[in-house]
This record gives C-alpha cells, sequence and structure tokens, in this order.
C-alpha cells in the first residue's frame, strides 16, 4: 500500500486507456497507483457474450507494424489470444495478463467519488478514502456510462450495455433504436439467433461512408450486415421521438411520423455518454460537449489533469478507438516525465519503441482532410 495514500501520479480507469498509459509510467520509474471502481477490463466483460472487436488484430510487430488493438509497442492481441476480432471477455484477459506481468499497482473496488485541486494537489475521495497526488490521468472510458434518456420513454427500453447475451433475449421480434456500431451489432447478432429485426437510424449510416472510422461503419461490421441484409428491416432517417407501453406492446414513435410496434422491449443503441460528467468543473467543453485540451492532453483548466481514452479529441481528430488513442499514451507520459525531471536518456530510451511503432503521435497535422482512396 502506498504511504499515507499519496504518490505522485493517480491513474483514475484500469481499462485499455488506463493500463496503456500505466505500462509506460512504470518503464519510465514515475510513483503511481491505478484506481480501479471494479477489476482489471471491467468494461470489457460488460459487453454483450456475442459482441467482437471491430478493429482486427494481427501480428505484424516483427515488422514495425503494431497490432491495432495493442496498448503497448511489445504485446499483440492476435498472439496471446489468437484470434482477430476478439470478445469482451477475451480482451480482458489480455489486459489481465498484462497488468500482472508489468506488476501495475493496480487497486480494485476503489469508487471515485468526488475530485478537488488545491494548489498543486489532487485530492480524490473514494469508497476506501482519501488519495493525493501531483498529477491526474482520467482514463475511466465510455462504457460504463450509457445514453439513457435519448428520447421519450428510455426507460421502457433495454440499453445495449444491459445485454448479457443476445441469445437470452426473449421474443421473435425485436426493434433496435440506433444504428452506428451497436446497433448494427445488436442487429447482426440477433438476425443470427433467428429473430425478426426492426433497425431505426436516424442517419442512413449504411450509405454513409469517408475514410475516417471514427464517424462511419467499420468493414467488419459491413461484412456482417452484408451478410444478413435480406433479413433486416432496415429504416434509415428515422430519428425516434419516444416509446409508449400501451396494451402490453411497446410503441415507438418517430419523428417522420411513423409508427413501430413490438412485444419486447426496444433496444436502446444510441450510445453512451462519458465518465467525465464526474469531473467536470475540472474541464471545459466545447458545443459537441468534448473537452478542451492542450497539445498535451491536459485539461486546459486544471493544471496537471491529464485525458486518456476515447474522448480525445483535436479539432476534427477523434481518438475513440484504441489504435488511436494509444497514440497519445507517450504523449501523457512524457509530459508528467519532463515536470518530475526523469533523466533524458531514460526518457529517450523508453520512448524509442513507442516512435517506432507508431505510439506517439505529436504532430496532429495528419489527421486533417479525407485519404485518397
Amino acid at each position: 500500500m502506498i504511504e499515507n495514500n499519496k504518490t505522485d501520479v493517480i491513474v483514475v480507469g484500469a481499462g485499455a486507456a488506463g493500463l496503456g498509459v500505466s505500462v509506460i509510467l512504470s518503464k519510465l520509474g514515475l510513483d503511481f497507483i491505478v484506481l480501479e471502481k471494479d477489476e482489471v477490463g471491467a468494461s470489457f466483460k460488460k459487453w454483450p457474450k456475442e459482441t467482437k472487436f471491430i478493429s482486427p488484430s494481427f501480428t505484424g510487430n516483427f515488422f514495425k507494424m503494431a497490432d491495432l488493438n495493442a496498448i503497448t509497442p511489445d504485446t499483440s492481441p492476435a498472439l496471446s489470444l489468437m484470434t482477430e476480432h476478439p470478445t469482451g471477455e477475451e480482451y480482458a484477459s489480455y489486459l489481465e495478463g498484462l497488468s500482472a506481468y508489468h506488476k501495475l499497482p493496480v487497486y480494485t473496488g476503489v469508487e471515485v467519488k468526488e475530485i478537488q485541486k488545491d494548489g498543486r494537489l489532487f485530492t480524490l475521495d473514494t469508497s476506501l478514502g482519501s488519495y493525493e497526488c501531483k498529477f491526474l490521468i482520467w482514463a475511466a472510458g465510455e462504457y460504463q456510462y450509457p445514453k439513457r434518456k435519448s428520447f421519450q420513454g428510455s426507460g421502457l427500453s433495454t440499453h445495449y450495455s444491459e445485454v448479457p447475451s443476445f441469445s437470452e433475449l426473449d421474443g421473435d421480434e425485436h426493434i433496435v433504436i440506433g444504428a452506428y456500431e451497436s446497433g448494427f451489432d445488436a442487429a447482426c447478432n440477433l438476425i443470427n439467433q433467428g429473430k425478426k429485426v426492426i433497425l431505426l437510424d436516424d442517419s442512413n449510416y449504411l450509405e454513409h461512408v469517408e475514410s475516417d472510422s471514427s464517424y462511419c461503419l467499420s468493414p467488419f461490421t459491413r461484412d456482417r450486415i452484408n451478410s444478413v441484409i435480406d433479413q433486416l428491416d432496415y429504416h434509415s432517417q428515422t430519428k425516434v421521438e419516444s416509446v409508449e407501453f400501451i396494451d402490453n406492446k411497446y410503441l415507438v414513435k418517430t419523428k417522420n411520423g411513423k409508427e413501430f410496434e413490438t412485444s419486447q422491449k426496444p433496444i436502446n443503441c444510441t450510445g453512451f455518454a462519458s465518465s467525465l460528467k464526474l469531473v467536470q468543473d475540472l474541464f471545459i467543453f466545447n458545443k459537441q460537449g468534448y473537452p478542451l485540451l492542450t497539445e498535451l492532453d491536459e485539461a486546459t483548466r486544471t493544471k496537471n489533469l491529464f485525458l486518456v481514452g476515447p474522448q480525445v479529441k483535436h479539432d476534427n481528430a477523434l481518438f475513440c478507438f484504441i489504435y488511436k488513442y494509444r497514440q497519445r499514451f507517450a504523449i501523457v507520459a512524457e509530459t508528467i516525465a519532463k515536470r518530475k525531471r526523469v533523466k533524458r536518456k531514460l526518457l529517450k530510451t523508453v520512448l524509442k519503441d513507442y516512435k517506432e511503432l507508431n505510439f506517439y503521435l505529436d504532430d496532429l497535422s495528419c489527421c486533417d482532410g479525407e485519404c485518397v482512396c
């Protein structure tokens, strides 16, 4: 246990982002701990049983092309898990192995309730007492913070994050509300279970294509959709306005006047909010709801508070997938190391592998514009 619950750096969250940045903190010899309200990889363990990674894993590290789902330059989920598209449970085992190998100081069952900053120190009020640190890295993620109020009567629906397995859902017909990755994943898995599916898309994601995977469906998802498209009742440009329960039926009403009826609770796939609501007073947010960060991923409002994970955004560059936000781990760790005056030789040695395997993105101009492809 750390002395008097004080340390230089505290990382909040033991998922892909929290552990990824923790590994490089460890290599730099920094004093830190990781606080996790549940367990290592908890969000991934909560995925529906059938859900898999949309980004493929492949063992290309040896040729300086890191596995897209790796959180360190020297590991590959494809190699350790022996699968291309791991399930949430499988990926959690990869994270657990990584944490154990590096002997990361992860404290589980510690829920952060409130954070205050007095002068140079952060004080974290948790379910197991107070902790203090000079640098704070927020890596609590999104999955455990679902959007539940995207339409009237949303409480009459089952959120995607509440589905343990699509095989356990009753009924032969389901309405899926929301059609980005989670919506199409739900639809495909339900159809594979022999269910009839009505998919309501407030946009038109099947037709929307651009080079940034943050804003369009992945090839993995499109392949799965194509295999069941003849069995899918798909409605684009159909935004849900409300859900009502009338005469033992769920009535879904849309803004364009359409109505749909089902005997089963609709499945809410309108996405996830953000853990940042727990520390919103420490950040300034733009009109789109993203936190304003410096070029070092430091909160513009609060010095020495850093953000890693899928909420990181710079202009049009959204770091919402592991292969994106892992490129910023070293930026954050390097910044803290320099402020702690870590020896330059050690810093250069540790950063070498991160830079060589594209785990170090400090020029964000490469993220502007469309690819010519």
